[in-house]
């Protein structure tokens, strides 16, 4: 169990800040202080929070935790141990169908569940790795599972999910697609395959670099990640990692669920919405803007509904900021991931990660209530 602390104290506070200067913006608030990355944190109204740890420092752990108000401040195993205990070398099939395999996101939803996002294993006869799990966080136990690796393919990887009533829409960063979900009936469909909307341009880039893959060596690609609904229900962003922001009427993709012929369609409703850069996470408020990262630039700008953009902040200290999160009390939650210098990827000097730590994850004003759509 990772030990985790927070900043209660002013003499804490700027040993861990260091001076503000021109690069560091004193409106950022350290909210916590880790020893692993983590690329994703989301709170409930009732003060809950949950972590999504990215094991991209060579640690081994638990990757889905809730920080508990216990006067340690201590992470926990979410839902418990055994969710985060795979082996990928001794665990069956049935194993990867009740176990946490290779998440990649996490969210508190609109209904008050804790939403888990499960990539999965792209090793054949373990399809039902691949799947979005419901915690009820009343009881702390399973609501429901969707399997979606039929809907998959053995070479796509879930990647970010986000909710429109008893639709949910979840983006696919291997092949780069839209996968749409019944949350009722469980029925789903691969949408937009390939489509020059979901599939990236350019390679990922972050502090100024392009980046290269650590296993193959080759410059990264990843396709359709960020996502976004707007809080009336009728619009649909999306981008792949590496930026241009697109969108497309719910409407056109609820319908493609049930109708092969408007899922073939599909093309002819997407429309181009911003250019927006490498990204590491986006949010979204109950205004309709949406706030994102720039991995490049180490800095949050706001894209309001009518297209146009504002900085934010920009701060030297937000390293590839990932999933963003705004919570009820009109915070924006910031982690600092530094996802760019860990293991995924080729490091200077061929070094396994240059990672800093401690890792921080930020809060900052936002000024904004989140989308009721989006989460409780």
């Amino acid at each position: 169990m990772l030990a985790l602390r927070l900043l209660f104290t002013l003499t804490l506070s700027t040993l861990a800040q260091g001076d503000v200067t021109k690069d560091h913006d004193a409106r950022l608030q350290t909210a916590i202080i880790l020893d692993t990355p983590t690329t994703g944190a989301s709170t409930t109204p009732s003060g809950r929070t949950f972590l999504k740890l990215a094991r991209i420092d060579g640690t081994t752990g638990s990757q889905i935790v809730e920080v508990l108000n216990d006067g340690n401040s201590t992470l926990v195993p979410y839902p418990n141990e055994f969710w985060n205990s795979w082996n990928a070398s001794t665990d069956s099939q049935s194993d990867s169908e009740t176990k946490y395999v290779r998440t990649n996101a996490q969210r508190v939803g609109p209904d008050g569940n804790l939403w888990v996002v499960d990539s999965g294993a792209s090793t054949d006869g373990f399809s039902n790795s691949s799947k979005l799990i419901s915690f009820n966080l009343t009881k702390n136990e399973v609501d429901r599972i969707y399997y979606l690796g039929d809907v998959t393919t053995r070479h796509g990887s879930l990647n970010d999910v986000r909710f429109n009533g008893k639709y949910a829409y979840i983006t696919e960063f291997t092949i780069g697609s839209i996968i749409v979900l019944d949350l009722e009936t469980g029925a789903a469909r691969m949408v937009l395959r390939e489509h020059k909307s979901t599939v990236a341009l350019m390679p990922l880039s972050a502090e100024g670099q392009l980046l290269r893959s650590a296993s193959t060596g080759k410059l990264q690609y990843i396709h359709a990640d960020q996502l976004e609904v707007s809080p009336d229900g009728k619009w649909f962003y999306y981008q792949p990692a590496s930026g241009y922001m697109w969108r497309i009427e719910t409407k056109y993709l609820n319908e493609a669920l049930h109708n092969e012929t408007m899922a073939d369609l599909l093309p002819d409703y997407v429309e181009t919405f911003s250019l927006t850069p490498s990204t590491g996470g986006t949010a979204i408020d109950a205004d309709g803007n949406i706030y994102y990262s720039d991995g490049d630039r180490q800095e949050i700008r706001r894209l309001s509904a009518n297209g146009s953009t504002e900085l934010l902040v920009r701060d030297a200290r937000l390293l590839w900021v990932d999933a963003l999160w705004i919570d009820s009390d009109q915070r924006l939650w910031m982690c600092a991931s530094q996802l760019n210098r860990g293991n995924m990827f080729v490091q200077p000097g061929n070094q396994a990660m240059i990672i800093k730590k401690p890792i921080y994850v930020y809060t900052i004003e936002a000024g904004h209530y989140p989308s009721p759509l989006d989460h409780a």
